[in-house]
């Protein structure tokens, strides 16, 4: 019997139907069968343990002179001694008949000798079989003493040889039955193998000891090769580094096996070396002499190759062949389960990528952030090391530049950031001709062209695919992956990979336009932002009267709205104050907000009138004009009598058309909301009547006017606004002007929805000098530096 399986040899000595009997070499009984048990009608605790002729003590028919005790004695010492078994002649024994007396009974007896491992004398196993029906049998029939003696030798020799047998199938059963049993515990644990080092574990631990091999390797089969786990019973890393990868096209018992669909078969060294000369190595390499690999196959592919190897010669028997067959059609199944089950992970990974890959790629905002979210949430899912992203260069279309990712090393943007349209790169092939470029390994990609060679010891992969990126039947660049190892691209993978090259276009797409949107709004932005700057123009200062002025857009990318400011001087000396926001946020606004204020300073040199005057003038001329815009405004006036000028006092008189009211912080600190009944909007009514408004400003008094983008914020009331804006400069009044006018602004920290504009004055004692942070601005020439009453 081959193989190593642990055969429960106790199970098969109690299960034999003849009685035996085992003994120590100084004949104390060690064992008995139950056949034995229920012959002699004794129980195993009261003979095991006991010397043999204190266990059966003498009876009446042991007095014989033809035999006895001391024959039974002799023959146990002849079997220990001459270590051959030893019959005795046919004897007469009593037997307890159950009832406290005996019956007499025929026995045949043989001697055995148990050797051990050192060839002496380890147990005697007597056979003790009951001939007394065949004994009185012959003697009915006549047959004399000698002649029965024979007959009874020539009998116990058959039953003997009988019983032989009867042993050798009852302990092939006991092995088979052990070996299936143990055999089914592997598929069980096998069932609950995940990945295939985990079945290594279970091949290595269970089903190698199963055939008394001390190693192994389970190699599954990855496109044109078979990638190995290799036990460290057949020498460990080294082995493992050698044989983990193996062509399926190569020598080895493992390649011949894959691609037949046959087992090999090499029971010693001499077959392996004749099976192939590279055996040599392997026979060295992992100290085994014989080997079996069996192919891995399910109905519909093949997944793989179980080798098993043995460091002694090995018979492959029927029985022997049926096992391995057995044990690699479980490994087969578990095999095929993890495969299939690690492919539907790995395609539920790969969606949800997708998924959220489709997500990060829309907040992209540039190419290298693109490249980055491509690689990190997308091709690490097929284990991919790296990727690189081309686009054509706007500026020259023959040429592509390259993002890069860092997993391709960190030189590569360098030797690969700009390459030729025209190049024989996979990236640059795949922009060109709009068809994918796949290469497996190493040698097709030298196979497709030299200069991949560098490229694939400059990044340290092996295996590449290359897409085109189009969309909307327009090329915006090309995808490349590489990955370190070899690989098969089944099917499934090139659709994911397909996929997320339709991603990675669309967003490509998307993050070109948007740029090109930009840049251009950009730079409109910045022609609107000019045009509109240069209507907003610089301040006068006369006298001791300082005005600031501030104009703050909007966070709304090439939109402008109609808000504007103004200040001038009248040829009288009346200085203008003026504050408003034509409808809309747009060039229409803008041009309207153009118009109405220069009709405005055309109406207020012309006329000389007072505020409301002009604003009536103005919005006359908006109608005749045909303007057609609706605008808010302010317009004010800073005037002096010889009476004020002598206590040093001015006033302030202003109109009010629908805009919001200015604000008078005074030198105590007291701020006052100018709040006057206002008039309608301009551009409106023209005919209905408006309104002046005049308040005494004393020498330091500080006036703001500004738009309602300083006031309003969304879900706030205007009037918290307004309660916000005036406790502000109230806090701020100590300030120079145009510091106050900074840290207004500051508050709002760039978070406006609307334009801003601002104007501030500040009426300064004309009694002493006008302060440093003034300086005064030389009036126009004929302009009074007195205003009228």
């Amino acid at each position: 019997m081959s193989g190593g399986a642990v055969v429960d040899f106790a199970a098969v000595f109690g299960a034999m139907p003849t009685p035996y009997l085992l003994m120590t070499p100084d004949l104390v009984i060690a064992e008995a069968n139950d056949a034995y048990l229920a012959t002699t009608g004794r129980t195993r605790s009261e003979i095991v343990g006991q010397p043999v002729f204190e266990a059966f003590p003498g009876n009446p028919s042991e007095t014989q002179a033809d035999g006895g005790a001391s024959a039974i004695h002799d023959s146990f010492v002849r079997a220990r001694d001459t270590l051959q078994p030893d019959t005795m002649p046919l004897h007469e024994y009593d037997i307890p008949d159950g009832a406290g007396g005996f019956s007499k009974r025929f026995w045949s007896l043989i001697s055995t000798p148990v050797l051990d491992t050192e060839g002496r004398c380890a147990y005697l196993l007597q056979r003790a079989e009951d001939v007394t029906d065949f004994v009185r049998e012959q003697e009915r029939a006549g047959i004399d003493s000698s002649a029965l003696q024979r007959r009874v030798l020539e009998v116990e020799s058959d039953l003997f040889a009988r019983s032989v047998e009867l042993a050798d199938a009852r302990a092939a059963e006991a092995v088979s039955a052990g070996r299936l049993a143990a055999l089914a515990g592997i598929a069980l644990r096998l069932a609950g193998a995940q990945t295939v080092a985990e079945l290594v574990s279970v091949v290595t631990e269970g089903g190698l000891a199963l055939v008394g091999s001390p190693g192994g390797a389970v190699a599954v089969r990855q496109g044109d090769v078979l990638a190995s786990v290799v036990s460290d019973g057949l020498g460990g890393e080294r082995t493992q580094a050698a044989y983990g990868a193996v062509p399926v096209s190569g020598p080895l018992p493992v390649s011949v096996a894959s691609r037949t669909g046959r087992p090999v078969f090499l029971p010693d060294r001499a077959a392996c070396l004749a099976f192939a000369p590279e055996m040599a190595d392997v026979v060295e390499a992992t100290g085994a002499v014989a080997f079996a690999s069996l192919p891995l196959r399910t109905a519909d592919r093949d997944v793989g190759v179980l080798t098993i190897a043995w460091d002694a010669p090995h018979e492959f028997g029927p029985a022997e062949v049926e096992l391995l067959t057995a044990f690699a059609a479980q490994c087969s199944q578990s095999v095929d389960r993890i495969q299939t089950r690690e492919a539907e992970l790995r395609s539920a990974r790969q969606l949800a990528a997708l998924a959220e890959l489709a997500l990060t790629l829309g907040r992209a905002e540039t190419v290298h952030a693109l490249t980055r979210d491509l690689v990190d949430r997308g091709l690490t899912v097929l284990g991919a090391r790296g990727g690189a992203v081309a686009v054509t260069d706007p500026d020259d279309p023959a040429t592509l530049r390259l993002v890069i990712t860092d997993g391709l090393g960190t030189d590569t943007p360098d030797i690969y950031g700009q390459l030729p349209l025209a190049g024989p790169l996979p990236a640059c092939v795949a922009a060109r001709t709009r068809r994918p470029v796949v290469l497996h390994d190493a040698a097709e990609c030298a196979a497709m062209t030299p200069d991949m060679t560098p490229v694939v010891s400059d990044t340290g992969c092996e295996a590449w695919v290359a897409l085109p990126l189009e969309t909307g039947g327009r090329l915006v660049g090309s995808l490349t992956i590489g990955w370190a190892e070899p690989q098969a691209f089944t099917p499934t993978e090139m659709e994911v990979v397909v996929a997320f090259a339709a991603q990675a276009a669309q967003a490509l797409d998307r993050l070109q336009t948007r740029v090109a949107e930009r840049t251009a709004l950009t730079a409109l932005a910045g022609t609107v932002e000019a045009l509109q700057r240069s209507l907003l123009s610089e301040p006068p200062a006369p006298d001791h009267l300082q005005v600031a002025v501030r104009y703050l857009p909007a966070a709304r990318l090439a939109q402008v709205g109609g808000d504007w400011y103004d200040s001038f001087v009248l040829a009288d000396g009346r200085t203008v104050l003026v504050i408003g926001d034509v409808a809309g946020h747009d060039s229409h606004s803008a041009a309207a907000m153009a118009q109405v204020r220069n009709v405005l300073r055309g109406v207020a040199h012309h006329s000389g009138g007072r505020p409301a005057e002009v604003l009536t003038g103005l919005d006359c001329a908006m109608r005749d004009l045909a303007i057609g815009t609706l605008a808010t405004a302010v317009l004010a006036s800073v005037e002096q009598t010889p009476a004020d000028a002598a206590r040093g006092a001015r006033v302030l008189r202003w109109s009010n058309a629908g805009h919001p009211a200015p604000l008078l912080v005074l030198p105590d600190g007291t701020v006052e909301v100018l709040e006057r009944p206002a008039d309608l909007l301009l551009g409106v009514d023209p005919e209905r009547p408006r309104s002046d408004h005049a308040h005494e400003l004393a020498p330091g008094s500080t006036v703001l006017l500004y738009t309602d983008g300083l006031i309003e914020r969304r879900g706030v009331p205007l009037d918290d606004g307004v309660a916000w804006l005036a406790g502000l400069v109230q806090r701020l009044r100590h300030l120079p002007l145009e510091e106050l006018c900074d840290r207004v602004l500051d508050e709002l920290d760039g978070q406006v929805e609307d334009d801003v504009a601002l104007l501030a004055i500040r009426a300064h004692p004309q009694d002493r000098p006008r302060p440093p942070d003034a300086p005064a601005v030389p009036l126009p020439e004929g302009h009074s530096a007195l205003s009228r009453g």
